[in-house]
Formats: structure tokens, sequence, C-alpha cells
């Protein structure tokens, strides 16, 4: 890439030159003749005609008619624009990334205001809001003052459809059912808009529905992480012929050196199924001609259940051999674990997880648009939004196992991990074998999380259009947010769900009632042996809690304490609300002021916009924070080796309150140029200040104790005095309109950043836990702090042709790179950009009176999606992703069309690795998602 001040020095010699340069003439307007066109061609000719009217560098996205997004969801729509990646959920777009940065740093608008998101943190899930209540999207990659703070990366402002902009009635609905490959069923969608104005365009009403349902199956493999052999030793035996009864101890590998080693895979297959219900409500008045009313309300019910049985063994216990194979990296592409003879101590578990999804949302506000005199005009805007996910403990984990088991070698240099079992019929799942009644009870839990958002927003604008010479229009106005997120974490109380765990271990399950089958995994995962046994919950959490005095350990201390934990929580797993919920709440309160001036420069026009916006933050967190009081050795059986694990006692189970404010303000300024050497031809120049504030879990007052054993202990917590990031930007653009749908463009772009926030995790003393040896109070924390700076660079270079006889194609690359990178990271300290990458798209498109189509290519590079994961403080990266779409449809009559569309027809998966492409992390398989019905507009 170019060096750092490049392009900083050509945007401001070129804002320079602009500015001192100007003549004192004005360019005369041409009156543009409106030519309507319909359907691909035309939603990519009003998509540029956007792009080129706009003060900023940006792009579009236009429905193709009314209640015709061009995809199903809007992220797999943005995923087109350059620059813009989007990261997936069961294969549908959720979450969107600008310019290299995360989704986080993407602020998101629904018509100009913003909506209450349901995550944890501040990113939106575009696949909550349905498509076909969408009439444009804008995407803005550069900023001006009257544009509201929070979009580090870029701002995505969804517009939706309103009565007043058609003319007369208007009704459009579709009937669709969707395939999916993997899951071979077919689920039914639906949606209708109708939109009509009366007293001759003086009022209007627009209502729409939409309802989709979806079926998936998902091929997931999982490895829990990468572990550091010195910060997550090998559990290894003083007499491994003797297995457990030989005793064991945590210890090194035995290498000088650090190494690196594959945590735990888990493989299995997830039914999800996805159910969401939307629509919107729009009334509008024009009872003078200088005045505008509208009243709208948008609401979205989206769920999403999904129910895996999956499989996995526990890989900490690996055998110190000479078949172990260690990489350059220090990393063990072959690992023994457990393959000889004799060492008969693996565990393999069969799990089934349910998960639940529930989200709702709803925003609604009410905007009035005044022209007070022909030249000056007012627009206020009042909105109240809710968003949220009610999962108290919905979730649910079943997992049965059998131990002593002959163990295997695990083979991890690319792709999914291959196995060789020393005896694979001693852990092949088959109903009423041997194996199913070696089957013992493990764990047991409800977990889940409550997040809820609200935000009022109060907006007040004004714009005064002057007749000067220069000066074009003064705008200036302010703004006030109140955001609130509530976020709650559900579990069963660590006791009780661990009930059975290391206390149940010869303790035969009724199996004949808990297992009701086996899943038979097929060939998608390789050598890996995914069959797993499938577990009735009902069954299962019934026997237990009928056979709890007959674990075999039920009289040790741990035994009597998770009995006593059982009965006292209602003889029941149900979640209780853990001490590290919080609440959090920003008052912000903005203003600013920016001027528009129009100018000549040696016979071209040249438009200048500058301003200033102030932004003030006011920030309470208010939570609970987790007093560790004590650790001790969980109890074993007489005459058995010491356990390794530490039982966590608090000196207040509910947690203690802690409230904290901090505040702080910015001022950010911003200059946009745009010189028009021809009709056709325009040069962008922007120089701006941003921000993003930190994310609410960042914010959080709280310490979280997390693994607690006598060789590891880990802790996470949050920091409420967070700066926000900022970035110094400077872009530069040109652009070539050489056709009504035609375009050519490079835009180039820096980043500069400060106050960078960093998770990295430091060791700290934990004085005030009473402990038997003082190493204990020793824990590895993580925590977020500002602390860095790295700069953005990227390029990005896009195309759109139409021809004569009715095709078309659509093609652009965006280059990115940073100066923060893993290599580049200390090990106190790693710092790193997730979602940097490299994306590209191609679309060739056709389409006439009777039919059109779009057959669509979408890359993205190899990205960092986690700067560190697991104790060992590992990253994860996604492998690169390239996805093949399509789209056609067939006119029956002019009102009535028939269609199809294909998404990942080619079935590519996502895989997932750790610093190094052979350490495997993941791997997903969504299969293709097709799409058919009919879809009619009037």
């Amino acid at each position: 890439m170019f060096k750092r001040s490049a392009l900083s020095v050509a945007v401001l010699g070129a804002l320079s030159a602009t500015s001192h340069g100007v003549m004192a003439q004005t360019s005369e307007e041409l009156p543009i003749e409106e030519v309507v066109v319909t359907g691909i061609a035309g939603s990519i000719q009003r998509s540029i005609d956007r792009k080129r009217d706009q003060t900023l560098i940006s792009d579009s996205i236009s429905a193709e008619d009314l209640g015709k997004f061009p995809d199903n969801n809007i992220a797999d729509s943005l995923q087109r624009v350059p620059g813009v990646a989007i990261d997936r959920d069961g294969g549908e777009g959720r979450f969107v990334s600008i310019r290299g940065l995360g989704p986080d740093f993407t602020a998101v608008t629904i018509n100009g205001r913003t909506p209450a998101t349901e995550n944890e943190e501040r990113a939106f899930s575009f696949d909550t809001l349905a498509s076909e209540l969408v009439s444009t999207v804008d995407v803005f990659k550069t900023s001006s003052a009257n544009l509201k703070e929070g979009g580090l990366g870029g701002t995505v402002d969804i517009v939706t459809a309103r009565p007043f902009d058609f003319d007369g009635f208007k009704f459009a609905g579709s009937v669709k059912g969707q395939y999916e490959e993997n899951s071979e069923e077919t689920s039914p969608q639906g949606s209708f808009i109708i939109s009509n104005t009366f007293n001759d365009g003086m009022f209007g009403v627009l209502a729409s529905m939409t309802y989709q349902e979806r079926n998936t199956l998902e091929h997931v493999v999982r490895n829990e992480h990468i572990a550091n052999t010195n910060l997550e030793p090998f559990l290894t035996f003083t007499t491994p012929s003797q297995g457990w009864a030989g005793g064991y101890a945590y210890s090194g590998d035995g290498l000088e050196e650090d190494t690196y080693r594959i945590q735990s895979i888990y493989a299995g297959s997830e039914e999800v199924t996805r159910e969401r219900l939307g629509g919107n409500l729009v009334f509008q008045a024009r009872p003078t001609e200088s005045l505008t009313l509208t009243a709208d309300v948008i609401y979205s019910d989206y769920d999403t259940s999904s129910k895996e049985y999956s499989t996995g063994s526990y890989l900490w216990a690996p055998t110190l051999s000479e078949l172990n194979v260690v990489d350059e990296n220090g990393f063990y592409e072959v690992l023994n674990h457990g393959y000889d003879e004799g060492y008969d101590i693996t565990g393999y578990a069969h799990l089934l997880t349910t998960k639940e999804r529930p989200t709702e949302s709803i925003i609604g506000g009410f905007n009035a648009e005044w022209y007070i005199t022909d030249d000056f005009y007012m627009v206020a805007d009042i909105s109240h939004s809710e968003a949220e996910l009610d999962n108290r403990g919905l979730d649910r984990l079943y997992i049965v196992e059998f131990l002593d088991r002959p163990g295997y070698l695990i083979t991890s240099n690319g792709g999914i991990p291959s196995y060789q079992y020393r005896d694979e019929e001693a852990i092949k799942p088959e109903m009423g074998s041997q194996n199913m009644r070696d089957l013992r009870a493990r764990i047991t839990s409800n977990d889940g999380i409550y997040n809820k958002g609200t935000n009022d927003e109060f907006k007040l604008d004004f714009t005064w259009e002057a007749d000067g010479q220069y000066l074009q229009s003064v705008k200036f106005g302010a703004n006030n947010t109140v955001a609130e997120k509530q976020t709650e974490y559900w579990s069963t109380p660590d006791l009780i769900r661990r009930m059975y765990h290391g206390l149940a271990t010869q303790q035969e399950i009724d199996y004949d009632s808990i297992i009701v089958g086996v899943q038979d995994s097929g060939d998608h995962f390789g050598g890996l042996n995914a069959d797993v046994y499938m577990i009735d919950p009902v069954a299962y959490r019934d026997w237990m809690a009928a056979n709890i005095d007959g674990r075999t350990r039920a009289d040790t201390a741990t035994g009597i304490a998770s009995k006593e934990a059982f009965i006292a929580n209602g003889s029941s797993w149900a979640a209780v609300k853990s001490n590290d919920s919080y609440v959090i709440e920003e008052d912000v309160l903005s203003a600013y002021v920016e001027m528009d001036f129009e100018v000549d420069l040696m016979g071209m026009p040249l438009q200048l916009n500058g301003g200033v916006r102030y932004t003030a933050t006011e920030v309470t967190s208010d939570g609970t924070s987790q007093v560790l009081e004590s650790l001790e050795r969980e109890s074993t059986g007489p005459g058995e080796p010491p356990s390794p694990w530490l039982v966590q006692n608090f000196a207040d189970a509910a947690g203690t309150a802690v409230t904290i404010d901090s505040d702080y303000d910015n001022w950010l300024p911003s200059l946009n140029a745009i010189l028009q050497v021809t009709d056709d031809f325009y040069v962008r120049a922007a120089v701006s200040q941003t921000l993003t504030r930190p994310t609410l879990s960042a914010l959080a007052p709280y310490t979280t104790y997390q693994t607690t054993t006598v060789s590891t202990r880990t802790a996470m917590g949050g920091n409420p005095n967070l700066k926000p990031y900022k970035s110094t930007n400077y872009d530069l653009a040109f652009e070539y309109y050489y056709g009504d749908a035609d375009i050519l463009s490079l835009a180039l772009y820096q980043k500069d950043i400060e106050d960078f926030i960093v998770r990295y995790s430091k060791t700290e003393v934990f004085d005030q836990i009473q402990v038997e040896d003082p190493s204990w109070k020793e824990f590895r924390v993580t925590r977020p702090h500002n602390s860095k700076s790295a700069t953005i660079e990227g390029a990005e270079i896009n195309i759109t042709h139409s021809f004569d006889n009715g095709f078309g194609v659509t093609a652009n690359y965006t280059f990115v790179n940073s100066s923060a990178s893993l290599s580049d990271a200390d090990d106190a300290e790693q710092f790193a950009l997730p979602g940097l990458s490299d994306t590209g798209n191609v679309s060739v498109f056709y389409g006439n009176e009777t039919y059109e189509g779009r057959l669509a290519y979408n890359y993205r590079t190899d990205f960092l999606g986690l700067v560190f994961n697991g104790p060992s403080n590992e990253p994860v990266h996604y492998d690169a992703y390239g996805t093949l779409d399509f789209s056609f449809s067939y006119n029956l009559t002019e009102d009535i069309s028939a269609f199809i569309e294909g998404i990942n027809v080619t079935g590519e998966t996502v895989d997932k690795y750790g610093r190094h492409e052979n350490q495997f992390m993941g791997y997903e398989d969504t299969g293709a998602i097709y799409t058919f019905g009919l879809r009619a507009n009037f």
C-alpha cells in the first residue's frame, strides 16, 4: 500500500488548492429529463444517481420496485457495496463492517434515527429488519457536521417507503417458499405493502407486513480454543499404565519454548428454525404547502431456535510420546491423546444443546418538515425505539459421557482435523450396546442473556438556502439522545450444573429412557467420528433429580453441597441472574453548524461543505462486581488423587453494587469538496474527524472469575472510564459517470485512529482471597484499556456498465491494510483489527420487458475474527470465503411475476483457524438456500 502520509498530503493539498483559487461565477443549472426505469437496471440507475447527488463519498442501494429490495436480507445486498463486508449467522447476513472496521464501528440509522439494538454491544442486527420494508440504503463513507457521530467506519442509513413517495394507490405483495439444501425443507414466506394518498395528496397512509420462516440444518465442528501448554499445562500421569488410579499432576510438555495444541473438538449437526414477523405503518399529512407531517412505526419480532446434537473428546490429557509432531511454530500438528496401549484414560462426551434468540424491536416517531419561508426551513424529529433479547436462561445443555476409553492420534494440518482411533469400536455409539450401558451423567444447565436497549432521541435541524454568489446554504441544529442498555447474564449455579460431574462416575444411568437414538454424522466430517447418542432432555433431568443420592460421591463435601444447592433452587436447574449484570446509560447532546459554498475554479464548478460538530457524552455505569472470598480444592473420594479444580466462594452471592459516572466531550470538524471537472467527471476530497464510543460491555463495572484450577486462574472485567475511539480521516475519490447507468470510480482513504481500546490479559493479585496456596491469588485478568493508535489505508475500485442489449455488469474490489497486526503485537498487549479484509464483488445482469436475471459472486479474503480467545489469549481467523448467488424473474402478466433466487449455490463453507492455518478452530456448512414464488405489483 501507499505510505502513511501520502493520501493525507494529497487530500489537504487538493482542499487547499480549491479553496484558494476560487472565481466569482456559478454554473448554470440545466433541466434534467426524468426517465423511469424499473427492475435491476432501474435499481442500479437510481443508486448511481443518488451517489452522484450526495455531498459525501457514498454508495446507495435502491429497491427494484415497491416491496422488492434486491435481496431477502439487507446485509446480503450491502456486501456488494465497495468497502463493505458482512458477518453471517446461519448463512444469512447479520452484521455489517465498513472500510476494515468491525460492526461496532458502523453507525446505523433508520430514517435518520438511531435504533436500539438487542445485542450486547452496539452492532445492529440487519437480520431483524425485513428487506421488503426498505426503499433505499445509503452508505456514507465520509462525514459532515450534520451527520450524527458514532460511525468510525461509516454510516448506514436505511430509508423506508412513505405514502407521499407514490402518486395515489400502490400495492405490492409476494408469496414465497424457501428451500434449504441441507435440511431439505421448504418454509413459507409472504409479504405485502399497500399505500394510498387522499384529498389531492394532502393525506397518505402506508402499511406493510411480512412473515418469514426458515428451517435450516448446519453441520458444525468447533475447537474450544488453542491452548498454550505453559499457561494450560498437559495433564500427565505419574504411572500411565494404571490410568486414573496412577495419579496425575498438571505439568508442562517438557519443551523449553512455548508450544500450542488443540483444546477440545466437538462435531455435530444443528437444526435451526428462524421466524420473522414485521411490518410498519406510516401516516403523512400536508395541511399546508409549507408543512409536511409524518408519523410512523416499524415493528419486528424475530425468533431463532436451535437444537444441536454433537460429540467430542476432552483433549486435556495428551500423552508425551515420540508420536507427537511439533511444527516450526510450536504447534502440535500430530498429538498423541492416549493412543498407546494401556492409556485408557480418554473421555468422550455426547451433547444436546438447545438455544433461543427471541428478539423484539420497535422504532417509531413523529417528524415535521416546515418551510418557514421559501428559503428557510426546519425539520423536527422525535423518536423512541426499543429492542429486546429475552433469554433469561432459555438455553439448555445436556451432556452424558463415557470415560476410561482408548484414545487416538489427532492430526491438524489444515481443515477439519483427522483422527486415528486405537479402538473405534470402543467409542462407537450403538443402541443397546455395551458402550450405551457405559454412559454416565455429566452436566446439565440453563443459560441465557437478557438485553434490552432503549433510545429516546430529539433532533432539530434548520437550513437556510442562500442566494449569494458563493454561499449556497447554512445548516445548523442540535440532537439529544438518551440511550440505555440493560444486560443480564442468567445461568444455573455452578454447584448444580456440575452436580453429577466427577461425582457419579460409577453410577449407571437409565439409558433406555434417556438415550432415544443415534444421530448418524454421514460423511460431513471426514475422518472425525461424529455419530452421537441422542438425549431425551426431560427423561435425563427427571432421572438426575430422582437419583441424586445414588451418586458415587454423594457423601463428599461437594456432593452434599451440590444437593443442598439443588434443593434450595427449587429442586431444579433454573437459571439465576449472575452478579456481573449491568445497566449502561448514555446521555449525548450534540450541536452543529455547516455551510455549503459553490464557486468556479478555472471554469469548473466546485462545491465546498465545511462545518463542525460538538458532542458531549455523560455515561452512568450501574452493575455488580463479584467479591471472591475464598478458593478451596474440590473434594474427591478416599484414595483418589487430589482434584485440580478450585471451588469459588463469594462474599455475597448477589454481588456488590457499583455505580460509576464518567463524561467527555469532542469537537468534530469536517470539510468536503466536489470538483466537477466535466459534466460527467467528479473529483471528491474530504477531511474529517469522527468517533465511535466504547462497546457497552467494555464499560460495565464488573469482574467475573472464570476458570479456577491449581494451575490456571482467569478472570475478566470492564472499565467504565474508557474514552471513545477517535479518527482523523482523509478521502480522495474520482468518479466518471459516462452513461445513465454507467460509472467508473476510484476511492482512496486513510484513517488515523487514536485511543484504540485494547483488551489484554495480565496478572493481578487478589489479596482478599483466602487460599491454602498463596499462588492461587494470582489471576490472569482481561480488561479493556485506551492505549493504542492505528492507521487504516484502503482503495476501492468500482465499475458499472450497462449495454444496449439489456446486459450489464457491476464489479468492485476493495484493498485495505492496517498498521495494527498480530505479528507486531507484544505478549502483554495484543493489538490488531478484527474484520480487516479485502472484499470483491462481480455481478452480471440482464433484463427486458419479459424477464430479468442476475448472477453475483461475492468474495472476502481471510480476516481476524477475535484478537484472543480462551485462557491462552490465542486469536481466531476466518479463511477466505466466496459465495455465488443468482436471481431470475419472469413476468407472467404486466403486474405479476414468478421468480427464483439462490444464495451460496456452490455450498461454500466457513472455516476458522488460529494464529496459523493448520491450527483448526471451526467449520460451518449451511448449504445453499433457494427462494421461489410469485410477486404482484399494482
